[in-house]
């Protein structure tokens, strides 16, 4: 940054959308006109300059600024995403459940194994006559109870599991992939997606994006 240099003739003021007060924040962060003809000056650096993120975004749009100066193509695409739109809490309560259920019944395996080795003692499995005598057949688990457990499991595993993006009309493949790369999955995170955001993130269309937002709010 060179700093304001009133002998060029430059003021940030003669720039579109920045304001006196705007100017004053840009000012204490030696930020000058020059840096924005430079592009030296990023969405990122505004914000944490103290500019309204409002303003910053009309401020970036309107002189072509860069989201982020420093870091690669994919982080900056990771810091976007998150200002778009990540999982919703349910989409994480039913990730969580899932890996947690995973490991539950690792666990579960790797406890029989143990059984089965301690002390010699042989497993279930490896006697025939014990194992018929307990009983684990399909009439014997809907006896106890297990077997509507289970049903009810995976009732509720379909019922939590969220709705892909590809539901809403109009969305391919292809673009239901560009989306993810925002963090939207699905029809509910799209449902509360700001369109203007997405359009200008993504390159879609606003409008278009919109009509998307519209849609998944009706199947929401």
């Amino acid at each position: 940054m060179t700093g304001h240099n009133p002998d060029r003739g430059d003021d940030l003021t003669d720039l579109k959308y920045v304001g006196p007060a705007t100017e004053e924040d840009l000012t204490e962060s030696d930020v000058d006109a020059e840096d924005f003809r430079n592009k030296r000056v990023s969405y990122r650096m505004l914000v944490d300059a103290g500019v309204n993120p409002g303003v910053a975004t009309k401020i970036r749009r309107e002189h072509s600024l860069p989201w982020s100066i420093t870091g690669s193509n994919n982080e900056d695409l990771d810091k976007r995403s998150d200002q778009v739109r990540g999982l919703q809490d349910d989409e994480r309560a039913w990730v969580a459940a899932s890996t947690g259920d995973w490991k539950s019944g690792e666990g579960e395996e790797s406890s029989d194994s143990d059984s089965s080795d301690d002390g010699g003692r042989p497993s279930l499995s490896s006697s025939p006559d014990l194992s018929a005598d307990l009983g684990d057949g399909p009439e014997d688990a809907e006896a106890d109870g297990s077997g509507e457990l289970e049903a009810a499991e995976a009732a509720w595993r379909e019922r939590s599991k969220p709705d892909p993006v590809t539901d809403v009309e109009g969305i391919t493949e292809d673009v239901a992939d560009r989306l993810a790369s925002a963090g939207i999955n699905s029809v509910r995170s799209l449902a509360t997606a700001d369109p203007e955001s997405v359009g200008d993130v993504l390159g879609f269309d606003q409008e278009q994006v919109a009509e998307w937002v519209d849609a998944a709010k009706r199947l929401a």
